[in-house]
C-alpha cells in the first residue's frame, strides 16, 4: 500500500498557534516602525520649509515672510492679530478672503500669507503636508484635494517672526520658525497670533493652542531660524523658543499666573485639560530680537 504523508489536525493548530504569537509580536512592530516613517518624512517636510523661510531671507533683504502686515488699520488697537484667514466666509477679523479664495491659500483672492511667499522657493505642494495629519472636516477649513495646485498645509508659521529682520533674532538656533498642527488646512497661519498696540509694544496670543504640537505621539516637528529643524515633545518647548521675552500668561490650569520667560516655562502637555488653551491660549510680550 502506497503510504501519503500529511500533518495531523493537532499539528496544524499548533502551526497555526505559532503564526498568532509571530504575528502578535511583529504587528506592533510593523506599526511603531510606519509611524516612525511618517514622523521622519514630515520632519524632512518641514526642514525645508525651514529653509524656504531662510533662502526667503536672503532674497528679501533679511526679512522673513509676512502673514497679514499692511492689512490691518494703522495705528493697531487691542488685539487686532496678523491672521488672514482665506477659508472662512467674510474672514476674520474682516481681511480674510473667505469665499473668494477657493484654492485656499494660494488663490489669486487670497491674503497675503507665509504659504504663497515661500511656495517659489519649495515648488511643491506635498511639503506643505504631514501625511500624519488628517485633513480637517470643518466646511471653512477642509483642503481642496481634488486640485493639485490648491493651497493646503499641515504647519503653522510663528506669528513672532513674521515680518522680521533675521539677523535681528538673538538666538536663531533657538527661535521656533515652524511647527505642526493637528490636520490638513487651506489656510496659511500663523501660531501664536501677532498684534498691535498704540504704544508700539507687540504681544503675541494664542500660543498654546490645542491643535498644534500633537501630530506624533504627545510631540511634534520644529524649524528653527537657522534652518534646522527636531522633533520635541509638546512640554518640552519653550515659551521663550517661541519669542516670548519680557512676560507671559500661561493658562496651564498648574500655572495660571504671570511668567517670566526666562525662567523657562514650557507648552502644556495636554492642552485640552483647559478650555481657556482653546479659545485663547498663553500670551504675552513677543520679539524674537529681545529673547536674552
Amino acid at each position: 500500500m502506497q503510504r501519503r504523508n500529511a500533518f495531523t489536525l493537532i499539528e496544524l493548530l499548533v502551526v497555526i498557534a505559532i503564526i498568532a504569537i509571530l504575528a502578535s509580536i511583529l504587528f506592533p512592530v510593523f506599526a511603531s516602525a510606519k509611524k516612525a516613517a511618517k514622523k521622519t518624512t514630515c520632519l524632512s517636510n518641514i526642514k525645508q520649509m525651514g529653509l524656504a523661510f531662510v533662502m526667503y531671507g536672503g532674497d528679501s533683504d533679511d526679512m522673513s515672510p509676512s502673514n497679514g502686515e499692511g492689512l490691518v488699520p494703522q495705528p493697531w488697537g487691542g488685539w487686532t492679530a496678523l491672521e488672514p484667514w482665506t477659508g472662512l466666509n467674510g474672514g476674520v477679523w474682516g481681511y480674510g478672503g473667505g469665499a473668494n479664495a477657493p484654492l485656499g491659500f494660494m488663490d489669486p483672492g487670497a491674503a497675503q500669507n507665509w504659504g504663497a511667499e515661500l511656495y517659489p522657493y519649495i515648488k511643491s505642494m506635498d511639503m506643505y503636508v504631514c501625511i500624519s495629519a488628517q485633513n480637517d472636516t470643518s466646511a471653512d477649513l477642509a483642503p481642496i484635494t481634488n486640485n493639485k495646485a490648491a493651497g493646503r498645509t499641515s504647519y503653522v508659521m510663528n506669528g513672532c517672526g513674521s515680518n522680521k529682520s533675521l539677523t535681528a533674532v538673538s538666538k536663531p538656533g533657538d527661535f521656533i520658525t515652524f511647527q505642526g498642527r493637528a490636520t490638513t488646512v487651506r489656510e496659511a497661519v500663523t501660531l501664536p497670533r501677532m498684534s498691535g498696540f498704540g504704544d508700539g509694544s507687540t504681544k503675541a496670543n494664542d500660543s498654546d493652542d490645542a491643535w498644534i504640537g500633537f501630530t506624533h505621539d504627545g510631540g511634534d516637528n520644529y524649524t528653527f531660524a537657522d534652518g534646522h529643524a527636531k522633533f520635541k515633545m509638546r512640554h518640552a518647548v519653550l515659551f521663550k523658543e517661541l519669542g516670548f521675552w519680557e512676560w507671559i500668561y500661561d493658562v496651564d490650569p498648574t500655572i495660571s499666573r504671570w511668567v517670566d520667560p526666562n525662567t523657562n516655562p514650557t507648552m502644556s502637555a495636554n492642552p485640552n485639560a483647559n478650555p481657556w488653551i482653546d479659545n485663547w491660549g498663553t500670551w504675552g510680550n513677543c520679539d524674537p530680537a529681545l529673547v536674552p
